[in-house]
């Protein structure tokens, strides 16, 4: 018995790691999918066309792995797409509507690729079992972003995504709030030096802004969890005044590029980025080092300056973008999946 349970635990764990590399593999096809796509046609995205081609990913990937023995088939119907939601119960639900996750099922059962033959359990009459895994990945929340790839020195706060409606609400980022309460017109957001110290607006509206659109100044590639930023504090005033209006002249050069999340928004008058989620629970503009907790993707939709100077935006919802997942879920999934189940 004791053999044959061996022989069964080894081909059950060859299944996992069949399952699991199928579940990327398809995974991955689904992210390359919405890699070509404009923020508005990820929103209506059904995968009803697409199914056959994902499916055979984790077909493709499966019958290159071995378990007990023998290649892999996994059939179609052991393959399903849908959404993934940690908080949710079920947490993986089959939808062709705007999907982000393959599950997969490996078998090496009657139905597929056949039962394990057992050893000495055929005394008892057992001559077969029947062995099963299965795997679930998901395009998750990014974990990275590459070198110049956070054009615009503004974090959110991860106080904002507490509120379940935050996709695509309008948000101010300035004038920013320097004390709790906030009132509503002021922003929820901080600015930054990015990993430059000391963090001051003069080196914000003398070297960051203008360098950005040149070329002179770069954002660093950063990891969730582990880089820093510095955070300027303060009111940010020289910013938004003249003569230079450090803060349009950005806009209006970076708003028919959007650049990093090209195509997004498709509108000239915009500018599209990807910025810092910190971890604070406070709206106010910090003065210190945080932690990078994940990122999102804004929407700037008007800039304006003294007398009442002004900047809004908004935050958008359930667009991918290249990247790798596993992080924070605030908006923006990396195409680059991860097992979740």
């Amino acid at each position: 018995m004791a053999v044959d349970v061996g022989d069964m635990m080894v081909g059950k764990t060859e299944l996992q790691r069949t399952a699991d590399a199928a579940a990327l593999a398809a995974t991955r096809q689904l992210g390359h999918i919405y890699e070509g796509m404009t923020y508005t046609a990820q929103q209506s995205y059904d995968v009803t066309g697409d199914t056959p081609m994902i499916q055979n990913a984790a077909i493709d990937v499966a019958v290159q792995n071995r378990a007990a023995g023998t290649n892999i088939v996994i059939n179609p119907a052991d393959i399903q797409i849908g959404t993934w939601d940690q908080a949710r119960d079920p947490r993986f639900v089959v939808t062709t509507s705007h999907p982000n996750a393959v599950y997969v099922k490996a078998r090496k059962d009657d139905t597929a690729n056949g039962p394990i033959t057992t050893f000495f359990a055929r005394i008892f009459g057992v001559g077969s079992v029947g062995v099963s895994a299965q795997a679930t990945a998901a395009l998750t929340g990014e974990s990275t972003s590459g070198p110049g790839g956070l054009p615009i020195p503004i974090g959110i706060p991860t106080r904002w995504f507490q509120n379940p409606s935050f996709c695509d609400s309008g948000i101010n980022f300035y004038p920013p709030c320097n004390k709790e309460p906030c009132a509503t017109s002021e922003g929820c957001a901080g600015y930054h030096t990015y990993e430059d110290s000391p963090s001051s607006a003069s080196f914000i509206k003398d070297v960051i802004m203008p360098g950005i659109p040149t070329g002179a100044y770069e954002a660093p590639p950063t990891t969730a969890g582990q880089t820093e930023f510095n955070f300027t504090g303060g009111t940010l005033s020289a910013l938004m005044n003249p003569p230079d209006y450090p803060f349009i002249s950005l806009f209006d050069a970076m708003k028919v590029r959007n650049d990093g999340v090209t195509d997004l928004d498709e509108d000239s008058n915009t500018w599209t980025a990807k910025v810092i989620v910190y971890e604070s629970d406070s709206c106010a503009n910090p003065n210190q080092a945080l932690t990078v907790a994940g990122y999102t993707t804004i929407v700037i939709t008007n800039v304006v300056g003294s007398p009442n100077p002004r900047v809004e935006g908004k935050v958008l919802c359930e667009n991918v973008q290249w990247g790798r997942g596993g992080g924070g879920s605030y908006g923006t999934m990396g195409s680059i999946p991860g097992l979740v189940q």
